[in-house]
Order: structure tokens, then sequence, then C-alpha cells
């Protein structure tokens, strides 16, 4: 359980940012809108994907470029790009949705990597294994908010009950959804999770509106300006 509320999510800068520009150069010119949107500064984030079995990771977005990026129904999967460092060699696999990269898989941490190469002899592109939990979009649906990222919902189970995260608070801390649509703070230290709001459209208001600083919340104040 204490283990969801170690380290989860790295910014896309330096290391990895370099990374993954490396990478996305390689590709063949039909995925060049992978390259434009990481230099644009669309793709901020990646998250451990805890929904899955180990080495997923999901990408978080920057808001105000989400909805004129997205492609509709440029759904698939780029896999067996192979990364390969000091005589070994990793599959990397990338998600797209939409037309955005949502996520990817890969079992080493791409911070260990700097002198690598990028071998694209097995590539391959196959239909999008992703699908989209749509109870869960619908309780988000038409909201918007530059604060929360309400798009690429992270799912994770803790106590035997499922989480969707709607921002992460950095240092193992989180503010996530249930399926019915209520707000929990999901704290590492003290280890709690509680119930902050009962109607997530309600908390998408309070946060646009200033009535709720994640500041004060971390502080162990209710969040309420």
């Amino acid at each position: 359980m204490f283990g969801l509320f170690k380290k989860t999510s790295w910014k896309i800068e330096g290391k990895a940012l370099d990374f993954f520009r490396i990478v996305f150069s390689q590709l063949p010119v039909d995925f060049q809108f992978l390259a434009d949107g990481l230099d644009n500064g669309l793709y901020r984030r990646f998250y451990v994907n805890h929904s899955m079995k180990e080495h997923f990771y999901f990408i978080g977005f920057d808001p105000s470029q989400f909805d004129k990026s997205m492609i509709k129904g440029k759904h698939f999967e780029l896999g067996n790009i192979l990364i390969k460092q000091a005589g070994q060699a990793f599959p990397l696999n990338i998600t797209v949705h939409e037309g955005l990269w949502i996520g990817f898989e890969f079992e080493k941490n791409i911070l260990d990597f700097n002198n690598f190469q990028v071998d694209l002899s097995s590539f391959k592109k196959d239909k999008s294994k992703f699908a989209a939990d749509t109870k869960i979009e619908k309780l988000v649906s038409g909201l918007t908010c530059e604060q929360l990222d309400l798009t690429n919902l992270g799912e994770f189970d803790i106590d035997g009950k499922t989480f969707y995260q709607i921002k992460d608070l950095e240092d193992g801390n989180h503010i996530a959804i249930d399926n019915k649509g209520q707000v929990f703070g999901l704290i590492h230290d003290p280890y709690k999770i509680e119930l902050i709001n009962k109607s997530v459209r309600q908390f998408v208001g309070d946060v646009n509106g200033g009535l709720f600083d994640f500041d004060k919340y971390l502080n162990g104040k209710n969040g309420n300006a």
C-alpha cells in the first residue's frame, strides 16, 4: 500500500525531454506530430500507471493545448522501438489515442540512458489496446480546469477501491475521484485517504473560482481559500 505513495511522476524536461526527443526524431515522418507536440510543451509529465503491470506510464498534458491538438479517431500503438545502450536492447512501446501520445511501456528508467541508439529494425504499428472508461469520462465530460488533468485519468487501486487521478500534488500526494465522481485527497505522510468534495463538478468550479487552494490543502488545512 505505502509503495503507492513513493515518487510516481516526473516532469518531461532535462534528460527525460532529451530521451524522447531523440526517440521521436528517429520515427518515420508519419509520426512527426509526436515530436512537434513535445517541442511545443504539450506533454508535461509522465506518471506510473497503477492500473497496469509494472513499467507502464501515462502522460500529462498542457491543458491549454489539449483540445486543439486532438485528432479524432487516430489511435494506435508503436511497438518494438529498441533502445540500445552498453550492448543491451530494451523495447519501448508508445500508445497514441485521439492523435495524442498518452502513454508508454519501458522496463528501465529512461533517466539512466545517455549515449543510446534507437533501432527501428523491428518497429511496428498496431491497433490501440487503449479502452476508455466511458463511465468515468462522463463524470468529467464538459469540465475544464487549467489546474487539473481531466483528460487523461490515471487509474489505481487502494484498499480494494479504484481511484482516478485528476491532479498530481507531487511527493507521493494526489487528488483523485472515484467512480461516483467524489473527490479525494490521497496523502502520503501521514497516510490518509480523505473525502474533499462529493461532486467533482462542484470541486472543479471551486478550483476555477479560486475557492480551493492546493497549497493550503497540502499544509494540513481544508483547502478552502
